[in-house]
């Protein structure tokens, strides 16, 4: 295998820092709001204002990354990063924090989403896994120094908190210094022909969708209702509770290499389906479980799982995505599987009134065997698929 340009490495640690960034702002506001304004609904309207900025922004900046050099896309991410972080300067109010937000939301999609189609532009395919796998361990780690960073700055330094913040996007911005691109080539009518093609390629993976939008939606249940099944069922402290949290991160961050040491062996369909049918027991195990120490070791195996099936079918359809509408696909894929979770996010709320939460883990677990029993069916023709399948479309 070629070795990987030292600029995608450089590129990488880039997102990581903005994410660390988001992610700490996030926790760091989600607290401060509650305990400044006592309301939920208000913290609450954080992540609501970051939902609402990825899915309407996704399709736009799919679009642009299709067009323009796809690093300068993730530059621009890293500016929209640190420019919002200028508002908090201002003060700790409502409106600079969810401007703050909307920003901040948006220059980490962008970098998301651009350093995505930069893998796609200048990897070779057998290069492919081994950094989605480190992409998947970067996204992890991000996520547990996000929180570890918010969760220290609201005890030890609450207003150094926005300069640090800038220190990181400023380097942020450093690492992002772009790299010349050979521009796609695209035929006939820009729009509607690519548009013609982005469905085209969708109704060929259509089962694949289906089956990664309700997965995807019922794993909402572990962020709707983990904090009450270690408070109101296991009657455990928050030391307890917010180690499950992080042990998803934990096992995530093993998965991910473990995933590219077992890139031969997970290619195949059958390994794949049956590796997603262990989620229904893993559920089922939350719902009869009485253990917080079990429960956590539980969600750790989780955590290892999910990269575990996650890297080959992202490696999968970053080789099978035509460049030229490689952005568009990938923005659509972000709306369509993410519309589920404010969708789940509802239903596990409103359940939750009849429902103990254990029992609703439980019934979880139940419904999971029918619906990762499709696995057998839609993966190996996913997997089976080739860039040629559609050549023909682009």
């Amino acid at each position: 295998m070629a070795k990987i340009a030292s600029f995608l490495y450089r590129f990488l640690l880039s997102k990581m820092l903005a994410s660390i960034i988001s992610t700490a702002f996030t926790v760091f506001f989600l607290w401060y709001i509650v305990e400044s304004f006592h309301s939920v609904f208000l913290a609450g309207m954080i992540a609501t204002i970051y939902l609402a900025v990825q899915l309407i922004t996704s399709v736009p900046i799919g679009h642009i990354i299709d067009r323009i050099n796809s690093t300068v896309i993730g530059l621009i991410g890293s500016v929209f990063v640190l420019a919002s972080l200028f508002f908090i300067l201002i003060g700790y109010s409502l409106l600079t924090v969810y401007t703050g937000t909307m920003l901040i939301t948006l220059g980490v999609t962008m970098k998301g989403d651009s350093f995505s189609a930069t893998m796609k532009k200048h990897l070779h395919g057998d290069q492919f896994s081994a950094l989605i796998s480190i992409n998947e361990a970067a996204i992890y780690t991000s996520t547990l120094l996000g929180t570890a960073l918010g969760g220290v700055s609201i005890i030890f330094f609450q207003y150094l908190f926005p300069y640090i913040l800038i220190a990181l996007a400023t380097l942020s911005i450093a690492l992002s210094m772009p790299v010349a691109e050979v521009k796609s080539k695209i035929e006939g009518d820009r729009v509607v022909g690519e548009l013609a093609s982005v469905i085209g390629f969708y109704r060929k993976i259509v089962g694949f969708l289906a089956l990664a939008f309700v997965l995807n939606g019922l794993f909402m249940a572990l962020d709707v209702y983990s904090s009450g099944l270690f408070d109101l069922v296991l009657h455990s402290n928050v030391i307890f509770y917010t180690i499950f949290v992080a042990s998803i991160s934990i096992g995530g961050i093993f998965g991910s290499f473990l995933a590219n040491a077992l890139k031969n062996r997970t290619s195949s369909p059958m390994v794949l389906s049956l590796l997603v049918l262990v989620y229904a027991p893993i559920f089922l195990f939350l719902g009869i479980s009485r253990s917080a120490v079990l429960d956590i070791l539980d969600a750790t195996f989780l955590g290892l799982l999910l990269p575990v099936i996650n890297v080959p079918l992202n490696t999968k359809l970053m080789k099978i995505v035509p460049s030229n509408i490689y952005g568009k696909v990938m923005a659509f894929l972000r709306v369509f599987i993410g519309g589920s979770t404010p969708v789940m996010a509802a239903v596990f709320s409103f359940v939750a009134i009849f429902l103990q939460v254990n029992v609703i883990f439980f019934y979880i677990g139940i419904l999971l065997f029918p619906l990762t029993g499709l696995a057998f069916f839609v993966l190996p023709r996913f997997m089976g698929l080739t860039a040629e399948s559609f050549s023909n479309k682009v």
